[in-house]
């Protein structure tokens, strides 16, 4: 069924991986102005290249006579294939590799119509000029030759597989644990913004003498407007002086509570490994959010900020300068 013999098929699938791999590298070396170590695994394959150009040739090479087919049936086959793919990541995984929601004409950030038309020309340029010298190169070289390489290349795949599914999987528990954390903090924050509420309303509500005076006050500010102003400022400085009292004994817990999750949170975050600082540079965090990329993107942003446009290994964990100033302003207003 396949269009080649399986072993010069998984050759052409290892060489347009590595090629792909190549084209990502110089591809966002030259739009983030940095190396960016691309793809699933850690070595240097992307497997959807593989596959994508492989279903093209397998589909259309028998009409390379007709560009247009090439071009476009080329382009619908590598965007079908990298949908698929990325649908699979995401839904084993709950990252994204790879997000053109920003892009026009894209479907759920998996393809876009601009990616569509980048497809065509690399299929093109493929068929034309590329498969031709891979197949020249598979014939001038002995069998034995490419047996060795792809016994090597599927065994060093294999294990860079099950060493980067490992590292996912861990990654995603610590970005779990980074999100719980926040909404701990969250939770006591809202905690206490309630029972601030609560007092300000009981003040208002359930006070009588404030009660009476607000009454008195509607009744009298044509004919005694100098006098109100008076008893509201005076009402003014009664509710300041329940609240001060309510702060004085509550905003220390909430201080106390934002330096404990961020204590924590920047313990997680140093604590990540080079694979899993890897991780954090390669995975998109645009687009649909989830518990994952919403942690994700909380740490590129804060917990890495003066480093990056570093490589992963030179990446260094930075606390986001929030002190306990800013918190006592927080809870004051």
């Amino acid at each position: 069924m396949l269009p080649y013999p399986l072993a010069d098929s998984l050759v052409m699938f290892f060489m347009y991986s590595f090629i792909g791999w190549c084209i990502e590298v110089v591809y966002y070396g030259l739009t983030e102005g940095q190396f960016i170590n691309r793809g699933f695994l850690n070595g240097p394959l992307c497997p959807v290249y593989g596959i994508a150009f492989y279903f093209a040739l397998w589909l259309f090479e028998p009409l390379r006579d007709n560009f247009l087919i090439i071009f476009f049936g080329g382009a619908f086959a590598c965007s079908f294939v990298e949908l698929l793919v990325g649908m699979l990541l995401y839904h084993l995984f709950h990252l994204r590799w790879w997000d053109y929601s920003e892009y026009k004409y894209n479907f759920h950030g998996y393809i876009c119509l601009r990616f569509f038309f980048y497809w065509g020309i690399a299929c093109s340029f493929g068929v034309y000029v590329l498969h031709p010298a891979v197949l020249s190169l598979i014939s001038h070289v002995p069998g034995i030759v490419w047996k060795i390489i792809l016994g090597i290349s599927i065994i060093f795949t294999i294990i860079d597989i099950v060493a980067t599914v490992s590292t996912i999987f861990k990654f995603n528990e610590k970005l779990k644990r980074f999100n719980q954390i926040a909404a701990e903090f969250k939770a006591a924050s809202d905690r206490i913004g309630g029972q601030i509420y609560g007092t300000v309303d009981t003040i208002v509500t359930t006070n009588q003498p404030a009660k009476e005076s607000l009454e008195a006050y509607r009744k009298l500010l044509a004919e005694h407007k100098a006098e109100e102003e008076e008893l509201a400022r005076k009402h003014k400085e009664e509710e300041r002086k329940y609240i001060d009292a309510f702060l004085s004994t509550e905003k220390e817990i909430y201080i106390n509570s934002g330096k404990a999750a961020k204590g924590k949170m920047l313990s997680l975050v140093r604590g990540l490994r080079s694979s899993e600082k890897r991780l954090l540079q390669v995975i998109q965090t645009s687009g649909p959010q989830t518990v994952y990329t919403s942690a994700a993107k909380t740490i590129k942003e804060k917990y890495y900020k003066s480093s990056l446009y570093k490589t992963y290994k030179n990446m260094v964990a930075v606390d986001p300068d929030e002190n306990e100033t800013d918190d006592v302003k927080e809870v004051e207003k």
